[in-house]
């Protein structure tokens, strides 16, 4: 089976425990199927967790159009 995140002679998969939380979740939904897809949300769902927490912690760069314009 081809998952995001596995190698063609991959066997196993490996998962942060926040994305093996997030891929049983999107398993109930989809009542085991689309499995691909439940990978993909869950470690999407996980990074954006990630984010929040960043945001949270006032962890991220602000850049207002001028700093953009000044980065080209």
């Amino acid at each position: 089976m081809d998952l995001p995140g596995m190698g063609p002679d991959d066997k196993e998969i490996s998962f942060t425990p926040n994305e093996w939380n997030h891929l049983v979740d999107e398993f109930e939904k989809r009542e085991g199927k689309e499995i691909a897809k439940c990978v993909n949300n869950a470690r999407y769902l996980a990074k954006r967790d990630i984010a929040d927490e960043q945001i949270k912690n006032g962890q991220v760069v602000t850049v207002d159009f001028e700093g953009l314009e000044y980065m080209e």
